[in-house]
């Protein structure tokens, strides 16, 4: 059951491009009750004019000129990640609660800066982070609260993701930030390949993290190629809840095809009990996931089912995580419930990113985690944004006064 607010959050989309017009508008037009959207800005016209016009609301070109308009109360930021800094800011200064695509910012002070001026003004802002929403990361929370597999200790995750989203999901799942992070890269050439969106590759990357939790949770996070090029797993790769009495495995059989089951052992038992996970989709739509185990029904029914799907992921889990996370921020900047991915939250997600990177460099070595990080990475980030944007990339209004193209 979805909390109901008495009136929707009049809403601007800052952001017309591939992922607001195929994914989130079919969404938005969902879910009107509690977000009305009143205004989409972006400054290639045709794309505002495009996406205002099929959501009713009005186009504009300058968020300048979008602040000026006094109906809007929050932002759903979706441009790329080298501007979510300078627009989360100016919007913040203008006290307009704003939910910010993920990657959240590039550097720890730029995610300081956020938080601060979104605290100082007295609005929220957010990261809109989906991955933990996602139906198999709701059901092993189920998994969990059931105790059929005992207190889970471990994750090992490979080709899953690794990065930003798969850092807020282990955040989310251990309820609490890890104490120190450890990896190591390895970089092999391969034949040159395309990988979306159009950028070429004549070499690949692994990625092989270590996450350590409090009350003895570990994290093996490993990834190679995520889209599955050069025949590797693809997407969603391979993962195993691993608990003292069993485990939840998720296993990618096809792009974005998938099976899950759980393993239950018992002493009595040479081999594993397996339980399928059965996920009901009628129509295109997600409704429930569910396992039959001998000790009964292990169940998530998902209350975010939208009616119309995303055009460019057309798969029935992938709307409905949007559809979470929207719902979420609307009940949030009513004051109906807290976010469940705090602000805080979000930048810890890219501390572990910074983290693991420093590791890296430091040919594996363990990095401790604390409250007032810094990292030698961090500068290369800086000295990245300058280069190539020829500013300051904590000047508000220079970084505001330029146009990001996909790249």
């Amino acid at each position: 059951m979805i909390t109901e607010i008495a009136q929707p959050v009049r809403t601007a989309v800052i952001g017309a491009g591939c992922r607001s017009s195929q994914i989130y508008q079919p969404i938005l037009s969902n879910i009107s009750q509690w977000i009305d959207v009143v205004a989409v800005c972006d400054p290639v016209k045709e794309h505002a004019d495009e996406m205002a016009q099929s959501l009713g609301a009005k186009a504009f070109y300058d968020i300048h000129e979008l602040v000026k308009n006094d109906e809007i109360e929050a932002a759903l930021v979706i441009s790329p990640v080298d501007s979510h800094h300078s627009i989360s800011v100016f919007l913040s200064e203008h006290k307009i609660h704003n939910m910010v695509e993920t990657t959240w910012c590039n550097t720890l002070r730029q995610a300081r800066e956020m938080i601060h001026t979104a605290q100082s003004n007295g609005v929220l802002t957010v990261v809109a982070e989906n991955f933990f929403r996602f139906a198999v990361d709701r059901f092993s929370n189920a998994v969990r609260e059931s105790g059929y597999i005992g207190k889970i200790h471990r994750i090992f995750s490979y080709n899953d993701h690794t990065g930003y989203h798969n850092n807020s999901r282990w955040i989310h799942f251990a309820k609490a930030y890890p104490e120190w992070v450890q990896s190591v890269t390895h970089t092999m050439p391969t034949m040159p390949f395309t990988a979306p969106p159009a950028r070429g590759y004549n070499d690949e990357t692994y990625r092989c993290r270590f996450l350590a939790f409090p009350d003895d949770f570990m994290v093996i996070d490993s990834a190679s190629n995520i889209k599955g090029f050069l025949g590797r797993l693809c997407r969603p790769g391979f993962t195993e809840w691993q608990g003292e009495t069993g485990t939840l495995v998720h296993t990618g059989v096809g792009n974005w095809q998938w099976e899950t089951k759980i393993n239950r052992v018992y002493e009595d038992i040479h081999f594993p009990t397996v339980s399928p996970v059965v996920y009901e989709t009628p129509g295109d739509r997600f409704v429930k996931a569910y396992a039959d185990t001998p000790q009964g029904r292990i169940e998530y029914i998902n209350p975010f089912v939208p009616q119309k799907t995303c055009k460019h992921i057309n798969l029935p889990f992938y709307g409905c995580a949007i559809m979470d996370e929207l719902i979420d921020f609307a009940l949030a900047v009513r004051g109906v419930k807290e976010f469940e991915y705090s602000a805080q939250d979000a930048m810890m997600s890219l501390v572990i990113e910074l983290a693991c990177e420093e590791s890296a460099a430091q040919q594996g070595k363990r990095i401790d985690i604390g409250a007032d990080m810094n990292f030698d990475v961090e500068a290369k980030a800086e000295e990245r944004l300058r280069q190539e944007y020829g500013a300051d990339p904590y000047d508000v209004e220079n970084m505001l006064r330029i146009s990001y193209p996909r790249k």
